[in-house]
């Protein structure tokens, strides 16, 4: 999937029966991406854990002076990983139950486009699990947030009876509340990820019955060509939106884009080189430095009005564009409603 964080369609693509590969095997989608962002208290150092656990709730740097030996901060590392792993299959849980979902209401769901099919109507190859396997991912995912659940209880009672004999003490409920906090608070990405994906999940399934309903109206050629164009413009249309909201995300931390920051710390580089000439004398470095800063500053303003016009522009040319497609189908559909309606 692309690395779109919202996707708006004028018209959605979908497969069409005729370009539908037959089932094939296909195992579940590489996660690492997305796991990376869970994080993993059993490995970090106790200065790192003790640093998280601090920064993930309100009353967390309180509690952390209260951990001055290895065997509590082992204690607690314990439950918050526990803690950590229940929420981490909740995610998971969620996931495989928006493909439950979908996947009970299309009788063609194990079906899969060509990548032939999905590049020409602007759409993606989606993972489609087999029902079946769908099922068993969930029934074995119950299993694992009943056995976390368990651990999770025991775990917590051994601490709060540990608990009365330390000294500093510490209440237990606000404990237990800093715990759930400070893992929510460090999985925010992991489930920002968690929530995109499904999304995006919903999106592409849409798209592709939105196109195989387009094909069963048996349109011709010339149909199909007006309709991939279409297509083609709405997603190179989301594309600029997408780079311009990047941009607009660069002005905002008052950077540009990694290869034209680059290229201007090279022009820095060499002005570097050129002032350090044995030949300058302190003022002649510092005024030749300062013209040189001053041009690269005004060549970087410049350049964000360029990009700013361009993409106004090519925006505008795709709404114009779009708008001649539309108007130019009315006008066969009134011509020849019989094909066109």
């Amino acid at each position: 999937h692309n690395s779109k964080k919202s996707k708006i369609t004028r018209t959605l693509p979908t497969a069409a029966a005729s370009n539908i590969s037959s089932p094939i095997n296909e195992n579940e989608e590489n996660m690492n991406d997305i796991e990376q962002y869970k994080p993993h208290y059993l490995k970090v150092s106790d200065r790192i854990f003790k640093q998280l656990f601090a920064n993930g709730s309100d009353n967390g740097s309180q509690l952390v002076k209260c951990l001055n030996t290895p065997e509590k901060i082992q204690c607690i590392r314990e439950v918050t990983e526990i803690t950590n792993n229940f929420h981490f299959k909740d995610f998971q849980e969620k996931l495989w139950q928006t493909y439950a979902t979908i996947s009970s209401t299309d009788n063609k769901w194990e079906s899969k486009i060509t990548k032939k099919f999905a590049h020409e109507h602007n759409t993606c190859r989606m993972y489609r699990p087999k029902k079946s396997f769908v099922q068993q991912r969930q029934i074995i995912i119950v299993k694992q947030k009943q056995q976390l659940q368990i651990k999770l209880q025991e775990n917590l009672s051994q601490l709060l009876n540990q608990i009365v004999t330390w000294q500093p003490s510490i209440d237990t409920t606000l404990l237990s509340d800093a715990i759930d906090t400070c893992v929510r608070h460090n999985l925010r990405r992991l489930k920002e990820e968690y929530l995109f994906k499904m999304d995006m999940i919903k999106l592409n399934w849409a798209d592709q019955n939105l196109i195989r309903k387009f094909y069963e109206l048996i349109p011709n050629d010339d149909v199909i060509q007006a309709a991939k164009q279409l297509w083609q413009i709405a997603a190179d249309e989301l594309r600029t939106k997408e780079n311009q909201e990047i941009f607009r995300q660069c002005i905002y931390l008052k950077r540009l884009p990694n290869k034209i920051e680059q290229l201007l710390n090279n022009l820095l580089d060499h002005n570097r080189k050129t002032v350090n000439n044995s030949f300058y004398d302190e003022d002649q470095r510092a005024s030749c430095d300062s013209r040189c800063l001053k041009m690269i500053n005004q060549c970087q303003f410049n350049l964000m009005l360029i990009y700013l016009d361009e993409f106004t522009m090519c925006l505008d040319r795709y709404e114009k564009t779009y708008q001649k497609l539309k108007d130019q189908l009315k006008k066969n559909n009134r011509e020849n409603p019989i094909i066109y309606t």
